[in-house]
């Protein structure tokens, strides 16, 4: 409280203040209340792309050379994208594939193929797996990672080389 040179000052700013006081909460009990419904998770959606480029697969050494091998790329609950076909000798790519998905921590799946010789063969022998969950600070490229192996291929460790990134969504301002 501030000095005042006569004593009957004292009293009087105190009673303009508790009058303030009062006013202001007058007028706050006589604002209609509102009953705004509160905005939940479920509220937002956060749209982001996911960059995935298989490059090379290695560890097919019991698969002979000529075979025809590819891969597919997915975004779980997304759509699937597919290689170009490539020897199992040199299983090479450049095959980029892009996602948009509203997924906060999506789940990206590979699978290595190998397509079956037989004319009459529907399904296709996977060799291998593999499935990630990123978050939109991840950012790897030339990118070893080691695949699970299935049934059709023997004790060699497959691995495939990835680049993988995820675009952080426009309207998320902090993540990580």
């Amino acid at each position: 409280m501030p000095k005042f040179i006569h004593k009957e000052m004292d009293s009087l700013y105190v009673d303009e203040f508790k009058k303030r006081i009062n006013d202001l909460m007058s007028n706050l009990e006589s604002l209609p209340v509102q009953n705004d419904a509160v905005l939940s998770k479920l509220a937002f959606v956060l749209n982001s792309n996911v960059n995935i480029t298989c490059k090379e697969v290695r560890g097919l050494k019991s698969i002979p050379t000529n075979r025809i091998v590819y891969c597919t790329m997915e975004v779980e609950g997304g759509e699937k994208y597919r290689t170009e076909h490539a020897e199992a000798g040199k299983s090479v790519w450049e095959s980029l594939a892009e996602f948009p998905t509203n997924q906060i921590l999506p789940i990206i799946k590979v699978k290595l193929f190998m397509e079956n010789p037989g004319l009459l063969s529907l399904d296709e022998n996977k060799l291998g797996k593999l499935s990630l969950q990123i978050d939109p600070t991840f950012n790897k490229t030339n990118w070893w990672i080691d695949m699970i192996k299935s049934k059709y291929t023997s004790n060699e460790q497959l691995k495939v080389k990835l680049d993988v990134r995820m675009e952080k969504p426009q309207n998320l301002k902090m993540c990580g």
